[in-house]
């Protein structure tokens, strides 16, 4: 393993296990804790998941559940040890009390305030705005958003994510930098620079969009919208039910507007297996070229660890079995975001009939060869025409994509595709991902044009 991969996935284990009741260890039947290798950490009572390490070619990361050890007797003569998948590496081990049936949402929303730490200080979720000082984002003052005049703009992030996360990609560069400062000038183009926090797992982006709107209602001045990923739908949303807003334009930045493959409900095993992947690839590569890793990628990591120990029980996650369309069900912020012909909430959605203008930008990512790690997920996870097909189980995108979202979504609204000049192909880069969209400076020129 390497430090890279080390460092990142114990960051997430420290964040995300939970302790132990005292004495539940001696819970376990005895004749386990008196067997050779028996484990007292995988024996205290908790269920846990465990990230281990494929050893066939492309070592992709898979997520084993275990239920807890005391639960094993009732199972003949399986033992614990079949749950501890010792034949691979294991990256990381993460255990947590068992959920009981009625324990998923609550789960889901104590992940979401966990990954966005703005939404375990707020009692009601439309207080998510915040504004941007200069330096960091702080909390509106009462009345300030009814006094804003002329325009406003506001970003609304994506799954497992926070508005922390623009203030972060922005400064991660120099011409990103000079951007976030050029719009929070106060004497140029806004008048404000606002956020929106709000949980991603728990609730669809419909119910996002409600929240944004109410605490968009008191102020009178016009909005330009920034959405990236989920953010995009969550925008989308905020325009369909609030035509009373004054809306100048949307633009949107590797958003799922149709979708992602990511979420569909058959796919939900491999996602969490590819989103972990993947987290571990980009950090290993950019340790390699001595970079830092894109400062949302921890986050991520915490958000798919923190997604498997939620649902590790119910996806048997490690297990053969075909999986149920009704499992992706109990994440409502990722049903609604499947790229499936039964998309209920999609067809919704569109077709948007609003007179904002709508822009979007995106491309696919294939990496260079040189970049082992993600080369050999990539392949993997992806199925183009002319590619030979690897490991058909693994398979989520039949087409281009930046590993999260697939290409063709980015730029359609139901029926309509947004073409040239309101769709802005990035093409096929071996840099720019999902996750690093902001550090592109292509996209940067991009908002600099279109946020005047």
């Amino acid at each position: 393993m390497s430090a890279a991969s080390q460092t990142l996935w114990a960051e997430v284990g420290d964040q995300l296990d939970v302790a132990a009741p005292a004495g539940e260890t001696a819970r376990a039947p005895i004749q386990q804790r008196r067997r050779r290798g028996f484990d007292a950490r995988a024996a205290d009572g908790r269920a846990a998941v465990r990230l281990v390490r494929g050893d066939d070619e492309g070592g992709l990361l898979r997520w084993v559940y275990e239920p807890p050890v005391r639960q094993l007797g009732s199972q003949g003569r399986r033992s614990w040890r079949a749950f501890a998948p010792e034949s691979r590496e294991t990256v990381q081990r993460i255990a947590f009390p068992e959920l009981g049936a009625n324990q998923l949402t609550e789960a889901l929303q104590g992940l979401d305030r966990r990954l966005n730490p703005v939404l375990a200080a707020l009692s009601v979720p439309a207080q998510g705005l915040r504004r941007w000082d200069g330096q960091g984002w702080v909390a509106l003052a009462a009345g300030e958003l009814e006094a804003l005049q002329g325009r406003a703009l506001v970003l609304v992030h994506g799954t497992f994510s926070a508005s922390a996360m623009y203030a972060k990609e922005f400064t991660a560069t120099v011409e990103g930098e000079t951007l976030l400062q050029r719009l929070a000038d106060a004497s140029g183009t806004y008048a404000a620079v606002l956020a929106f926090d709000h949980p991603t797992l728990s609730v669809p982006p419909w119910l996002n969009a409600l929240a944004l709107r109410d605490a968009l209602k008191p102020c009178a001045a016009e909005f330009d919208f920034v959405g990236h990923s989920r953010g995009g739908l969550v925008i989308s949303w905020l325009l369909r039910m609030a035509p009373e807003l004054r809306a100048r334009q949307a633009l949107f930045v590797g958003a799922p507007l149709g979708g992602t493959s990511l979420a569909a409900p058959d796919k939900l095993r491999q996602a969490l297996d590819t989103l972990a992947s993947f987290a571990d690839a980009v950090a290993e590569v950019a340790s390699k070229a001595g970079k830092v890793a894109p400062p949302g990628l921890q986050v991520l990591a915490l958000g798919v660890g923190g997604l498997a120990c939620v649902l590790g029980k119910v996806l048997e996650l490690g297990a053969r079995t075909p999986l149920v369309d009704a499992a992706v069900g109990l994440v409502p912020g990722l049903l609604a975001m499947g790229r499936v012909n039964n998309n209920l909430e999609l067809a919704q959605l569109y077709p948007l009939s609003t007179g904002t203008e709508l822009r979007a930008i995106g491309g696919s990512f294939q990496p260079a060869e040189v970049n082992e790690p993600l080369w050999k997920l990539w392949k993997r996870v992806t199925h183009l025409k002319g590619q030979a097909m690897y490991y058909g189980a693994d398979l989520i995108f039949d087409q281009p994509n930046d590993l999260v979202v697939d290409s063709a979504s980015m730029n359609r609204l139901g029926d309509t595709v947004l073409a040239a000049p309101q769709w802005e192909d990035l093409g096929v880069s071996a840099e720019t991902h999902h996750t690093n969209y902001f550090q592109d400076l292509r996209v940067l020129e991009w908002l600099d044009r279109r946020l005047r």
